[in-house]
């Protein structure tokens, strides 16, 4: 008796923490007739759809514990938010905003947070327009601004690590990992004390990206994928890795000035090195058949190329945790890895030196 009464008291303090919850929201009359969907950021997938009308809509559910949600507007990526749900919270929405005005509960705590780091941005980047307008260089600038980036990274950890006991904590987590945490070690070490890290999609699918690069990271082979020729014929990364020479490989699209940037000491490389020995090969990711084709008569382009199309099942870069371009690799000629993220006159230096053993 005694057990089924603990057991049946367990069952009302589980039922007890389920509640509803209420999200109003506002939005132009222009958005009449169109839907609002509430997406999960746990899977992530749509939980629920509802339509404007006369400029408002309305949503309600019930909650157990504490959930990380976007909400948009017709899918529209400008006109989105993000919405923490609590068991019983009265929540609002307002698109007049973008991104989207969230009220309510740890909303307005992370809103608080948020614009108090939109207000150091701000004043970083008007100092920074400042000493641009008194000539000073780029060294002179970044001996001032480091220390306010420093500052502003600081403020992420400290609010992180401050609601690291609510979905808070979690949520910026998903924001900061890329630059702060690498290595799984260390983020690791950071998400293990984050309470809800594993309800955040974005959380979990960094830290696969990390694996993958760990996978991918120098003294490790390989890891094979397929696109296809400037010509659409199906090409792997095979075709050119581990047959005997030094390849260097390079991921980079048509939009990236960064990748643009690197386009000419690539083109240097190939024409100094390029043979039966080493080989430069461009992996064209994240971008549009017509504008890769474009872009390699514009740069004058002559090395060979992989196109990835969007819908790629291999999704290149995710096996090897490329989270932003350019990523330039060097692979020996039996498939190595030799070294990864190398850029400019160290790049340069170093195909060098591979090549003169």
């Amino acid at each position: 008796m005694k057990i089924l009464s603990i057991f049946a008291l367990s069952a009302l303090a589980l039922t007890a923490t389920a509640q509803s919850y209420t999200i109003t929201g506002k939005a132009d009359a222009k958005y009449n007739g169109k839907n609002v969907y509430l997406i999960n950021q746990d899977t992530p997938s749509a939980v629920d759809t509802c339509v404007i009308a006369d400029g408002a809509f309305a949503f309600k559910g019930v909650e157990k514990d504490q959930s990380l949600y976007e909400i948009n507007i017709n899918n529209n990526r400008r006109m989105r938010g993000y919405v923490i749900v609590e068991p019983g919270a009265n929540i609002t929405v307002d698109f007049a905003a973008a991104p989207a005005k969230v009220t309510g509960g740890l909303n307005d705590k992370l809103a608080a947070i948020e614009e108090a780091i939109a207000k150091e941005s701000a004043a970083m980047n008007e100092l920074v327009r400042q000493m641009q307008s008194e000539g000073k260089t780029r060294e002179q600038m970044m001996e001032v601004i480091n220390p306010r980036i420093e500052a502003l990274y600081g403020m992420y950890r400290k609010e992180m690590m401050d609601n690291k006991d609510n979905m808070i904590g979690a949520y910026i987590l998903g924001m900061v990992a890329g630059e702060f945490y690498p290595t799984i070690g260390e983020f690791d070490t950071v998400a293990g004390q984050i309470k809800y890290a594993n309800k955040v999609y974005a959380v979990r699918t960094y830290r696969e990206d990390l694996v993958k690069a760990e996978a991918t990271q120098p003294g490790k082979m390989f890891v094979d994928f397929g696109g296809l020729t400037v010509d659409g014929k199906p090409s792997r990364l095979s075709d050119y890795v581990g047959k005997g020479k030094y390849v260097l490989v390079d991921f980079w699209a048509s939009w990236c000035g960064p990748c643009k940037g690197e386009i000419p000491n690539l083109i240097e490389l190939q024409n100094k090195y390029g043979g039966d020995k080493f080989t430069v090969l461009g992996v064209n990711v994240w971008d549009e058949e017509a504008k890769f084709k474009s872009a390699l008569q514009a740069e004058g382009i002559t090395y060979p190329q992989i196109f990835i199309p969007r819908d790629n099942k291999d999704n290149a870069t995710g096996l090897y945790g490329i989270k932003g371009i350019p990523q330039i690799i060097l692979f020996a000629p039996d498939g190595t890895i030799l070294k990864r993220d190398l850029r400019g006159n160290e790049m340069k230096s170093y195909v060098g030196e591979q090549l003169s053993k």
